[in-house]
This record gives structure tokens, C-alpha cells and sequence, in this order.
């Protein structure tokens, strides 16, 4: 699908908001588990369940830079998010212009996996051989394998990468995955958000 974030763009302070065309906050059915047949739902659904939440970024005017966006702390066990840091256990930070970039509280870990044949479910956390990255925004890459989560281009706006994946590591407690799957924008030229749809869920098998 085809969203109109950052269409009114003509320079980096004219940059038009990401928003979000599926706001469904339902969660998938969690996959059964038997003595006989644990082992190998951990191997084919190692994110046996997942939650779809909407991310709502803050409005600001695109002329004040990135930093007149501020951050959203996002909790990825309920999907509660604020613009101020108060949420314990597994979060990530939206931030940036229009919240587009995502980054880990101190102590948490952030890794990029790039594949289109794996499925949201079968995602392991060896699947992330890659180093820790500090944040993940636009794709800035110059070969096949992207380094961000979407790809923005005059007049489609923002798409979402196909086949990335984020894995957050907190200190202490679960991996989560994430995938974003929608973004557009809200707002006008001088006062806009972005707005995204991410699934995400505990990995649980190594």
C-alpha cells in the first residue's frame, strides 16, 4: 500500500509526516504447546505470538529539525507509550523526525536482520548474526541489504522494508521482535506526525 508520507517534501525542513493506514490492536492466536510437539513449535514458531500496535508519533513542525519531534517510549508487553521515559521492562524510543528513528534505553541492545524468506513467526534470535546497532531509521544502504526499516522516495512517500526485522535485547527479561509494517503521515507541511503500525512478540527460542 501506498502512503503519503513526506509527498509535500521539497527539502529536509519541508519533510511531510509518516502515518498509519491499519490501527488493529488484536493479537494472534498463541501457538499450542504439547509435551510431544513443544519442541517442535519452538523450531517452526519461535515468536509464537505476536500484538499489532499503532504507534503514534508527536506533532511538530518539520522546520524545528529532529529534535522538535521529542521521543516516544513505547512498552512492547502492552504497547502503552507516552513522550516521557516511564515504562519499565522491554521498551524502544521512536524518535527523530516525525519518530521515524528507533532506539533501546541504555543497557538494551538493538540488532537488524534483513531477510525476505523468513516469516515473522519462524524469526530466531541466532537469525541476528549482525552487530548491535545504535538506532534504526531510513535506508541509507547502497547495496541489497538495507540498513533501515523503510525506504522513502518522491511522490510514493515512506514503504516499509519487506523481510526486516528489529530485535531488541533488554538487560534483564525477553527479546522482543519487531516488524513495521505500515506508515504514513498526518498533519500539513508545518505541523505533522508520523504514525506506525509495528507486530511484535517474545522470541522464544535461541
Amino acid at each position: 500500500m501506498k502512503n503519503k508520507l513526506f509527498s509535500t517534501v521539497r527539502s529536509v525542513t519541508a519533510i511531510a509526516a509518516i502515518a498509519i493506514v491499519a490501527v488493529s490492536c488484536k493479537k494472534d492466536a498463541a501457538v499450542p504447546e504439547s509435551s510431544a510437539s513443544s519442541k517442535s513449535n519452538l523450531t517452526t514458531n519461535a515468536v509464537p505470538s505476536s500484538a499489532t500496535y499503532t504507534i503514534n508519533g508527536r506533532y511538530a513542525n518539520p522546520a524545528l529539525g529532529p529534535a522538535g519531534y521529542g521521543t516516544i517510549y513505547v512498552d512492547l508487553a502492552t504497547g502503552a507509550q507516552d513522550s516521557v521515559a516511564t515504562f519499565l521492562g522491554v521498551d524502544v524510543h521512536f524518535t527523530s523526525t516525525n519518530n521515524s528513528v528507533i532506539q533501546v534505553p541504555s543497557g538494551s541492545t538493538l540488532k537488524t536482520l534483513y531477510n525476505t524468506s523468513k516469516t515473522f513467526a519462524s524469526l530466531k534470535i541466532s537469525d541476528f548474526t549482525g552487530s548491535a546497532v545504535a538506532s534504526v531509521g531510513r535506508n541509507t544502504s547502497t547495496t541489497g541489504t538495507p540498513n533501515g526499516w523503510y525506504n522513502y522516495a518522491v511522490p510514493g512517500g515512506v514503504t516499509p522494508i519487506a523481510g526486516f526485522f528489529i530485535l531488541v535485547t533488554p538487560a534483564s527479561g525477553s527479546p522482543y521482535a519487531i516488524q513495521v509494517t505500515a506508515a504514513a503521515g498526518q498533519g500539513t507541511a508545518t505541523s505533522n506526525r508520523g504514525v506506525y503500525t509495528i507486530k511484535t512478540g517474545v522470541i522464544n527460542n535461541l
